[in-house]
């Protein structure tokens, strides 16, 4: 990563260069995780909730902005509030929410939570327009429910239960019919 050199003004025409380490943002979707570093410092670990099946959040390398506001409106979604937003990449932006599950649950955003120390607002307030923002992985599909073998092998508990009855149903019978030809 590149550094910043920032010339500040101190006293009477007096400049002094500041070196302030080039900040960056990963996004791991895996995981559920945002992590920013200024330099190789980590400065915010946080969990967000990304976009569900159908409203992935795109991968990739993308730089924040142009837009940043600290109350955006939606307007695919019915001008819903977005507290403290970064754009990332055309509809996609990195938000403030409420609700912030450990799994994708939005419609592409980035949900930062704004409870407890309030990562959303602190993330906002630390980016620059023009931050790189690396958004890597993907969500794991769940996998398939395997259930396991019973007794009776694939059958269902209803099945089995009317399985058994039949049985006792017919051994009832035999014996039945064997009792009355033992007396006869």
């Amino acid at each position: 990563m590149t550094e910043c050199r920032r010339s500040v003004a101190s006293g009477f025409f007096k400049k002094v260069a500041i070196r302030f380490e080039a900040k960056h943002v990963e996004v791991d979707l895996g995981n559920q995780r945002l992590r920013a570093y200024q330099g190789a410092r980590l400065v915010l670990d946080s969990h967000i909730s990304s976009g569900r099946e159908g409203r992935k959040t795109p991968p990739g390398d993308f730089k924040a902005g142009p837009i940043k506001s600290p109350m955006h409106r939606s307007r695919l979604y019915h001008n819903a509030p977005m507290p403290w937003s970064v754009q990332v990449y055309k509809n996609v932006f990195i938000h403030g929410f409420q609700k912030v599950p450990r799994h994708p649950a939005s419609h592409g955003c980035v949900r930062l939570p704004l409870a407890g120390a309030n990562p959303a607002k602190w993330f906002y307030d630390w980016i620059d327009i023009g931050t790189p923002i690396s958004i890597r992985g993907h969500w794991p599909v769940a996998a398939p429910r395997v259930e396991k073998p019973t007794f009776f092998g694939h059958l269902s508990i209803q099945n089995a239960v009317i399985t058994i009855a039949a049985i006792t149903a017919c051994v009832l019978i035999v014996l039945f019919i064997l009792q009355r030809r033992g007396k006869g």
